[in-house]
């Protein structure tokens, strides 16, 4: 029950972070890597970002087992990958099922954005966020965008599954290997489990 519960508040930031992507990502931003603090309920995550060319890939240890998430701009999809079992889920952008518009002129069906100002976050001046949901289930979120990475860097939600937050340390500026953003061959796909609020639960 509990990884269960582990790897459905996972899936909720992947899908609050993956719309905070589609909102403010640029396809020129900076190529980086980072450490990655993931806080909810369930308690702490540690994990390693990368970023490149508007894709990006996180790997953090969930129930017990590593879990690797692929979010492709190019692809339009979030590859959700599970090595201990060589398989894989996948959400297309701008479905009902991971609510991620890719292009930014749709994401006012969902919500609202009002800029807070400027922060220091991990050495990066930051824009700041709030952004609210029109479904008031899905609650709210305030993100630091850096100014020099194009990148949201910290995150931090509130809703019905409780207050969980996505913040990015020790932030490398280096060259990315293209093959982090692949499928790795012998990866089997599944199909997505059904998250809170959606039918047929």
């Amino acid at each position: 029950m509990k990884k269960k519960t582990q790897l459905r508040f996972g899936l909720i930031m992947i899908i609050l972070f993956v719309a905070v992507l589609s909102l403010s990502v640029s396809s020129n931003a900076a190529e980086f890597s980072a450490d990655m603090i993931n806080t909810s309920p369930m308690g702490n995550i540690e994990g390693k970002m990368f970023f490149k060319e508007g894709n990006f890939r996180q790997e953090m240890m969930m129930g017990g087992q590593k879990q690797i998430t692929i979010f492709r701009k190019d692809k339009e999809v979030v590859w959700v990958l599970m090595p201990a079992q060589m398989m894989y889920m996948e959400m297309q952008a701008g479905s009902q099922q991971n609510m991620a518009p890719v292009d930014p002129d749709q994401i006012d069906k969902l919500g609202g954005k009002k800029y807070l100002g400027k922060e220091k976050v991990n050495g990066y001046m930051c824009s700041k966020y709030r952004y609210t949901f029109h479904d008031k289930s899905s609650g709210t979120a305030i993100y630091w965008i850096s100014d020099k990475l194009q990148f949201p860097i910290k995150m931090q939600t509130q809703g019905t599954s409780g207050s969980m937050s996505m913040e990015y340390r020790n932030i490398q500026e280096k060259t990315v290997p293209a093959s982090l953003f692949n499928i790795p061959g012998g990866f089997h796909k599944m199909s997505m489990p059904m998250m809170p609020g959606m039918q047929n639960q």
